[in-house]
Protein backbone atom coordinates (compact mmCIF):
# COMPACT_ATOMS: atom_id res chain seq x y z
CA UNK A 1 0.00 0.00 0.00
CA UNK A 2 1.72 3.29 -1.09
CA UNK A 3 1.13 5.72 2.10
CA UNK A 4 3.05 8.75 3.28
CA UNK A 5 4.43 12.10 1.30
CA UNK A 6 7.87 13.10 0.12
CA UNK A 7 9.39 15.77 -1.16
CA UNK A 8 11.96 15.20 -3.98
CA UNK A 9 14.14 17.22 -6.99
CA UNK A 10 13.99 15.56 -10.53
CA UNK A 11 17.66 15.52 -11.60
CA UNK A 12 18.36 17.73 -15.08
CA UNK A 13 17.03 14.47 -16.98
CA UNK A 14 13.55 14.53 -15.63
CA UNK A 15 14.82 11.22 -13.08
CA UNK A 16 13.37 11.02 -10.18
CA UNK A 17 14.07 8.72 -7.21
CA UNK A 18 11.33 6.58 -6.56
CA UNK A 19 11.01 7.00 -2.05
CA UNK A 20 12.60 3.86 -0.84
CA UNK A 21 9.35 2.66 1.02
CA UNK A 22 7.65 2.67 -2.13
CA UNK A 23 10.13 0.75 -4.03
CA UNK A 24 9.74 -1.85 -1.74
CA UNK A 25 6.08 -1.83 -2.43
CA UNK A 26 6.60 -2.10 -5.93
CA UNK A 27 8.86 -5.39 -5.29
CA UNK A 28 10.78 -6.98 -7.79
CA UNK A 29 8.30 -6.16 -10.91
CA UNK A 30 10.43 -2.42 -12.08
CA UNK A 31 8.13 -1.99 -14.46
CA UNK A 32 4.98 1.18 -13.09
CA UNK A 33 2.80 3.36 -15.57
CA UNK A 34 2.86 6.68 -15.44
CA UNK A 35 -0.75 8.23 -16.29
CA UNK A 36 -2.24 11.90 -15.66
CA UNK A 37 -3.87 11.96 -12.30
CA UNK A 38 -7.13 14.01 -11.16
CA UNK A 39 -6.51 17.42 -10.04
CA UNK A 40 -3.19 18.54 -11.45
CA UNK A 41 -0.92 15.43 -10.66
CA UNK A 42 0.77 12.25 -12.29
CA UNK A 43 -0.50 8.93 -11.15
CA UNK A 44 2.35 6.34 -10.74
CA UNK A 45 0.60 2.71 -10.92
CA UNK A 46 2.32 -0.45 -9.88
CA UNK A 47 1.42 -3.02 -13.33
CA UNK A 48 -1.37 -4.88 -11.42
CA UNK A 49 -3.34 -2.08 -9.88
CA UNK A 50 -2.94 -0.08 -13.36
CA UNK A 51 -4.77 -3.21 -15.22
CA UNK A 52 -7.61 -2.77 -12.79
CA UNK A 53 -7.83 1.05 -13.94
CA UNK A 54 -7.73 0.05 -17.29
CA UNK A 55 -10.16 -2.88 -16.67
CA UNK A 56 -13.04 0.24 -14.74
CA UNK A 57 -12.97 1.69 -17.95
CA UNK A 58 -13.55 -1.46 -20.11
CA UNK A 59 -16.72 -2.29 -18.04
CA UNK A 60 -17.91 0.90 -19.33
CA UNK A 61 -20.29 1.56 -22.28
CA UNK A 62 -17.80 3.06 -25.19
CA UNK A 63 -20.92 4.35 -26.68
CA UNK A 64 -21.16 7.31 -24.54
CA UNK A 65 -19.33 10.35 -25.70
CA UNK A 66 -18.11 11.70 -21.40
CA UNK A 67 -16.52 7.23 -21.58
CA UNK A 68 -14.71 7.99 -24.59
CA UNK A 69 -13.73 11.24 -23.96
CA UNK A 70 -12.14 10.60 -20.59
CA UNK A 71 -10.32 6.93 -22.12
CA UNK A 72 -8.98 8.63 -25.16
CA UNK A 73 -7.48 11.08 -22.23
CA UNK A 74 -6.16 8.75 -19.84
CA UNK A 75 -5.15 6.18 -22.53
CA UNK A 76 -3.06 9.25 -24.25
CA UNK A 77 -0.98 10.07 -21.49
CA UNK A 78 -0.06 6.42 -20.43
CA UNK A 79 3.91 5.52 -19.96
CA UNK A 80 5.47 2.54 -19.05
CA UNK A 81 8.76 3.27 -17.57
CA UNK A 82 11.45 0.64 -15.63
CA UNK A 83 13.11 1.68 -12.66
CA UNK A 84 16.63 1.82 -13.04
CA UNK A 85 19.55 0.23 -10.34
CA UNK A 86 19.47 3.78 -8.84
CA UNK A 87 14.96 3.39 -8.00
CA UNK A 88 14.86 5.89 -10.42
CA UNK A 89 12.07 6.59 -13.42
CA UNK A 90 12.62 8.60 -16.10
CA UNK A 91 9.78 11.02 -16.67
CA UNK A 92 9.63 12.40 -20.52
CA UNK A 93 9.91 16.06 -20.80
CA UNK A 94 6.74 16.37 -22.75
CA UNK A 95 4.53 15.14 -19.96
CA UNK A 96 6.72 17.22 -17.23
CA UNK A 97 5.62 20.12 -19.53
CA UNK A 98 2.11 19.02 -20.52
CA UNK A 99 1.49 19.27 -16.70
CA UNK A 100 3.62 21.67 -15.63
CA UNK A 101 5.67 19.78 -13.41
CA UNK A 102 9.16 21.68 -12.29
CA UNK A 103 12.08 20.21 -10.55
CA UNK A 104 10.75 20.08 -7.04
CA UNK A 105 8.14 17.75 -6.87
CA UNK A 106 5.72 16.18 -3.94
CA UNK A 107 5.08 12.62 -3.78
CA UNK A 108 1.92 11.28 -2.29
CA UNK A 109 0.55 7.55 -1.35
CA UNK A 110 -2.72 7.45 -2.42
CA UNK A 111 -3.02 3.53 -1.41
CA UNK A 112 -2.94 1.78 -4.70
CA UNK A 113 -0.87 3.95 -6.52
CA UNK A 114 1.33 7.42 -5.73
CA UNK A 115 1.02 10.58 -7.20
CA UNK A 116 3.42 13.09 -8.70
CA UNK A 117 2.93 16.72 -7.65
CA UNK A 118 4.17 20.18 -8.53
CA UNK A 119 5.08 21.25 -5.63
CA UNK A 120 4.04 24.76 -5.19
CA UNK A 121 0.96 23.42 -7.22
CA UNK A 122 0.63 20.70 -3.87
CA UNK A 123 1.05 23.09 -1.38
CA UNK A 124 -2.32 25.16 -2.86
CA UNK A 125 -3.90 21.62 -2.88
CA UNK A 126 -2.91 20.77 0.34
CA UNK A 127 -4.33 24.13 1.77
CA UNK A 128 -7.60 23.52 0.16
CA UNK A 129 -7.91 19.66 1.20
CA UNK A 130 -6.96 20.79 4.66
CA UNK A 131 -9.89 23.28 4.96
CA UNK A 132 -12.80 21.19 3.51
CA UNK A 133 -11.07 17.77 5.61
CA UNK A 134 -13.57 17.19 8.23
CA UNK A 135 -16.38 18.59 5.77
CA UNK A 136 -15.69 15.90 3.01
CA UNK A 137 -14.69 13.03 5.69
CA UNK A 138 -18.17 13.06 7.13
CA UNK A 139 -19.83 13.31 3.35
CA UNK A 140 -17.70 10.46 2.63
CA UNK A 141 -18.69 8.27 5.39
CA UNK A 142 -22.01 9.68 6.67
CA UNK A 143 -24.11 6.77 4.70
CA UNK A 144 -22.38 4.05 5.96
CA UNK A 145 -23.49 1.95 8.93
Amino acid sequence: MFIGSYDYNLDTKGRLVIPSKFRGEIGNDLNVYLTRGFDGCLSIYKEEDFEKVVLKYQAKSYEKSEVRKALRSFLDSVVQLSLDNQGRILIPSKVLEKFNIGNKVHILGAIDHFEIWDYSKWNDEESSIDDEFEINAEKIFSNEE
